[in-house]
């Protein structure tokens, strides 16, 4: 969870390290419906609904934007906590290296090794 909380503060995407994909794109396009003209943002979808041909209500709109950022999070999650999961292990494996060399150095010292009888 705290690598979550850093990669929010650093503004860093899934899509590309640092590629911020909303400098790219305009704040809002001119689209045409049935001859009506509507300035929105590229991705927000223009309906008839009730025989009026319009945006999305906000709130559909935002709503859609908070579940792809919510599947793009627990994308996220999930690979830090494989990443998690793989820096134990290389730990634990460093770590049972480490005892290994210990173990072999503590034995050619070269003072006699006691043995129970």
């Amino acid at each position: 969870m705290p690598y979550l909380i850093l990669l929010l503060l650093l503004g860093i995407t899934q899509a590309g390290w640092g590629e911020d994909s909303a400098s790219t794109e305009p704040p809002t396009i001119q689209k045409t419906s049935e001859r009506l003209h509507f300035n929105v943002p590229p991705d927000w979808p223009i309906e008839k609904r009730g025989g009026i041909m319009a945006p999305i209500p906000i709130e559909e709109y935002l709503a859609r934007k908070f579940k792809a950022l919510d599947a793009r999070l627990r994308v996220l999650e999930q690979q830090f906590n494989g990443f998690d999961v793989r820096l134990r292990v290389v730990e634990e494996q460093a770590k049972q290296q480490r005892q290994g060399l210990r173990s072999s150095e503590a034995s050619s010292d070269g003072q006699p090794q006691e043995t129970a009888p």
